[in-house]
């Protein structure tokens, strides 16, 4: 490479860089981008989001196994803590989207209609003890107990293979 180019290109690269952030600042704070939870997430941002978060957690996902066993009285005790925490933006059995999840921003999962039962468990308790930034999900990590946690974790992955004791119990919440 010749020294002409590479002084060329050592000339150009800083002047990019700076237009590219100069560019991307002026958008942020000249109010280009519209803020409203009613509008459709640019694609952009939600490439951005999904890379980082899944980036973030291939890396950080404790590999954990949960420590509270499969039993109708633990799954009662997850059902009773989804429904007083999680219901009203993932859901009931029915699957049926809430009023409030509707309005969210980032559309929230809806596990009555999804099978969570292969992810990892320490991915699940990730969730629910960090929350996710910018999304509407709350971090329950200073609000309900490790033990509440993983009960929790427990009705999720279990949710398409409960028994019939528990599956009446999961039904009898309606929103």
């Amino acid at each position: 490479m010749s020294k002409r180019l590479l002084l060329a290109i050592c000339a150009v690269c800083p002047a990019t860089i700076a237009l590219i952030v100069g560019g991307a600042y002026l958008t942020v704070v000249t109010g280009v981008i519209n803020p409203g939870a009613d509008e459709p997430i640019p694609p952009l941002e939600k490439w951005a989001a999904k890379t980082s978060l899944r980036a973030y957690l291939k890396s950080h996902t404790p590999k954990v196994t949960n420590p509270v066993t499969v039993t109708d009285d633990n799954l009662h005790d997850g059902i009773d803590l989804y429904v007083q925490n999680c219901a009203a933006c993932h859901g009931f059995a029915d699957g049926a989207k809430t009023k409030i999840a509707q309005g969210m921003y980032k559309q929230p999962n809806c596990f009555g209609k999804e099978d969570w039962s292969k992810e990892d468990d320490g991915l699940i308790y990730w969730f629910i003890n960090h929350g996710v930034r910018l999304t509407g999900m709350p971090a329950f990590g200073k609000t309900l107990t490790e033990d509440e946690q993983w009960r929790v974790v427990l009705l999720i992955k279990n949710m398409p293979n409960l028994s019939d004791k528990s599956q009446k119990y999961w039904q009898s919440f309606k929103h």
